[in-house]
């Protein structure tokens, strides 16, 4: 038993270290094609209006940029998705797109701002999943202005 003393806390660091939940990347190729490790949120704003909620998140990696625009309504229990559209600006061809739903996260911001995150699939130009952006909850301090729907 005084052997094993020693290892408890090596014993203590690899069992958290092995029940520990993977990072989630925030901007995956759904075809495993593409490395895309190196974007990073630049921005993340919106406004909510009674029971809707407008957003707009930006994503890049220094040379390119990624702009979502979401639209949602705000309903107990969930706030879903109702409609989304996409923007890439990469190697001097801009795409865009629309966007498809996997989950929403929010949070109302009765003391302050209110907070929207989730996962979302950006459809390519035959509708289908071609890749999944995973934003954090976010608090949406900067307001957005967007035209009306």
């Amino acid at each position: 038993m005084v052997m094993l003393r020693p290892l408890l806390p090596i014993c203590m660091v690899v069992l958290i270290a092995a029940c520990s939940r993977p990072a989630i990347p925030l901007l995956e190729d759904l075809n495993a094609r593409e490395n895309l490790s190196a974007y990073r949120i630049e921005q993340v704003r919106g406004t909510r209006d009674g029971d809707k909620l407008d957003a707009e998140a930006t994503l890049g990696d220094g040379t390119s940029q990624l702009t979502l625009e979401m639209h949602f309504a705000i309903r107990t229990p969930t706030t879903i998705l109702t409609s989304g559209t996409w923007q890439w600006n990469r190697d001097g061809v801009t795409r865009t797109g629309d966007l498809a739903e996997r989950s929403v996260m929010f949070l109302g911001g009765q003391d302050g701002p209110p907070s929207v995150g989730g996962r979302f699939d950006l459809l390519d130009s035959s509708g289908l999943h071609a890749y999944r952006v995973n934003i954090p909850t976010t608090q949406l301090k900067v307001k957005l202005a967007l035209p009306p729907r």
